[in-house]
């Protein structure tokens, strides 16, 4: 299989957009990352400990505290006040505990293509589509194996779609090639027995001729690409754009994945006060190493 076929119908200013895009939106989500644990350890070294504590005691209780919360499994050479000065210990840190939205997994050309061919078959089977693969969303696979979304791990496993979600084993090429889909639209004039689907209630402003998921996440929705114009639009070409939904709520939806990665960057955005409210006193996290424990620690 020819490796650079995902990149065949993309020139070189547009892979340049796309690759600037793709790394506007990491340094988007490290630079945010960065601020929560800053936050949450300038929190914690906040905290009174008792007067009969070491030094080297009192730092050991912070990190195991903040290794608790964020589920990031720190050095034992690291400090609180490392984290917070020290931005070669940051740079360190976003590269080996993967806080830039982007999943660990390494691109795996061939399985992304085999994924795609198998994608395209069955849209082909429903609409004889202009263009497959979306050229932009094939040539953003070949730069990442998946696009994971903002906020610490532990958040994003529980509130946080993927836009692309990582092949991480050749099983689930097939699994993920099955999520093709032609929207029920709702017939308000008040039909009885109507059927329904996800996307049944979502994007109702655009005639979508045929949808496959790109990214799943943790609850019902997902992103997905749309192949698709606006309903009052009919002299409008059908094109391939971009939107990600939960439950009934859908978002904008986008013309390319530079625009997509824009928005996402903020997609269910973690806050300063979501981390800290979880903060429990340091006294209380118990004396011992900094485990943690999920998927935080490590990859994604």
């Amino acid at each position: 299989m020819e490796n650079l076929s995902l990149q065949d119908n993309v020139d070189q200013e547009r892979r340049t957009r796309i690759e600037s895009a793709l790394q506007q939106y990491r340094e988007t989500v490290s630079q945010h990352n960065v601020t929560l644990i800053r936050a949450y350890v300038r929190a914690v070294a906040a905290q009174p400990v008792p007067g009969n504590w070491s030094e080297d005691t009192a730092q050991t209780m912070r990190m195991r505290e903040c290794s608790r919360a964020l589920r990031i499994q720190f050095p034992e050479s690291v400090s609180p006040q490392q984290l917070l000065d020290d931005d070669n210990v940051i740079a360190e840190l976003v590269r080996t505990k993967y806080l830039e939205g982007v999943s660990s997994y390494p691109v795996n050309l061939e399985q992304r293509e085999e994924y795609f061919a198998k994608v395209g078959t069955r849209v082909r089977e429903i609409i004889d589509v202009a263009e497959f693969p979306p050229a932009d969303l094939a040539y953003l696979c070949t730069l990442v194996s998946g696009i994971t979304g903002p906020g610490l791990s532990y958040h994003h496993d529980a509130q946080v779609f993927d836009f692309i979600s990582p092949i991480k084993h050749a099983q689930m090429v097939d699994e993920m090639a099955q999520a093709v889909i032609v929207p029920i639209r709702y017939d308000y004039s008040g039909s009885a027995d109507q059927t329904t689907d996800q996307l049944t209630f979502v994007w109702e402003e655009w005639n979508i001729a045929v949808a496959f998921q790109i990214g799943s996440g943790p609850q019902t929705g997902g992103s997905f690409a749309l192949y698709c114009r606006r309903v009052e639009a009919n002299d409008e070409p059908f094109k391939w754009r971009y939107g990600i939904h939960v439950d009934h709520w859908g978002s904008e939806v986008y013309d390319s994945v530079e625009e997509f990665l824009g928005f996402y960057g903020h997609f269910k955005e973690q806050t300063e006060q979501d981390i800290v409210r979880d903060m429990r006193p340091v006294t209380g996290s118990g004396r011992g190493g900094r485990g943690t424990g999920g998927r935080g620690a490590g990859g994604m």
